[in-house]
């Protein structure tokens, strides 16, 4: 049951920056949806990464085992990553944060993954299916990296404050408002 919930999660992502591939190669930019899409299946494939990570007996035993000082890099690995996934499902600073996806999938993946004696020896995993995932893996990892090559920083609107600027008879804008208010 773990290996298909790896596999769809994997695939998700792969999905996901096919879409946001899409998007860049189009010659316009209008279609802004592909990007949300892209970036909302990305951010759906890294939470369920996470929760697969923290939650899963089996991919939870192969990271505390395969990890030194395991305990302690689980807990910052499953924040970090939530916290990647939780910023791309809405689409907030996508940009900051695809720079940790790129280092936390690149480190997971070298030093969970690919010790392919660990799934194929003691978890019975057949070696192909271990194979595609890491190429899964390796798909998202390139794909934030294009991303970070082709996007632009977007930094959300920051609120302002309107300056209230004199009227004809002295008063500011905002006591002339209020006055006609009351």
């Amino acid at each position: 049951m773990y290996v298909q919930l790896r596999m769809s999660t994997r695939l998700l992502g792969v999905a996901g920056n096919f879409l946001l591939f899409a998007y860049f190669v189009s010659r316009s930019h209008e279609s802004r949806w592909l990007q949300r899409a892209g970036e909302c299946l990305v951010g759906l494939s890294v939470l369920l990464s996470t929760y697969s990570i923290l939650l899963v007996a089996e991919d939870r035993e192969a990271f505390l085992k395969l990890i030194p000082f395991s305990r302690v890099v689980l807990f910052i690995y499953g924040i970090l990553l939530g916290t990647v996934g939780f910023c791309y499902v809405p689409g907030l600073f996508v940009y900051d944060v695809t720079f940790g996806l790129v280092a936390l999938l690149s480190m997971s993946t070298v030093g969970v993954d690919m010790r392919m004696w660990y799934w194929t020896q003691r978890r019975g995993l057949h070696y192909w299916n271990q194979m595609r995932l890491v190429i899964d893996n390796m798909t998202i990892i390139v794909g934030a990296v294009l991303y970070l090559i082709c996007a632009q920083r977007e930094l959300p609107p920051l609120p302002v404050k309107e300056e209230t600027l004199p009227t004809k008879d002295g008063k500011g804008r905002d006591e002339t408002v209020n006055k006609k208010l009351s």
